[in-house]
């Protein structure tokens, strides 16, 4: 007598869930080394182990045109979108983070030649816990 596909089903049982762990797991540090992910998204496997999250990551946003060149403070209106860069900076992200840096300046009647993104990270010195800031990514929008 040959089993069902439902008898099949229950013997895998058990395995599935374990097995989905493992893959959630391994996709996570993949696209945490690859992209820079944050350990507490995708996943959240790297959580316990790390303070690398939002509180944690931050952006720097300079903008340059023939007469300015300034660091801006993010705007409550593209808080969604650095967020965003934040937890996973990848080009794309920070692409469209700048994008929309150069649109609002430029709604405002501000020039901008060229915007750059940098996503830094605060990490702990060991032994004394000295706040250290680490630079992750740095990314260059030229206008058009």
């Amino acid at each position: 007598m040959t089993a069902g596909p439902a008898s099949r089903w229950r013997q895998c049982g058990p395995i599935l869930p374990a097995a989905a762990l493992v893959v959630v797991a391994l996709l996570q540090m993949t696209v945490g080394r690859a992209w820079g992910l944050s350990p507490w998204k995708g996943g959240g496997f790297g959580m316990f182990s790390t303070l690398d999250a939002r509180p944690f990551r931050y952006l720097r946003v300079y903008v340059t045109a023939p007469e300015r060149s300034e660091e801006l403070a993010i705007p409550e209106s593209l808080a969604d979108a650095a967020a965003a860069a934040e937890v996973l900076p990848t080009d794309a992200q920070l692409e469209r983070f700048a994008r929309a840096i150069v649109k609002r300046e430029r709604s405002r009647g501000r020039p901008v030649g060229q915007v750059r993104v940098e996503v830094w990270r605060e990490e702990f010195a060991r032994g004394s816990l000295t706040p250290e800031a680490l630079r992750l990514r740095d990314y260059v929008l030229v206008a058009d």
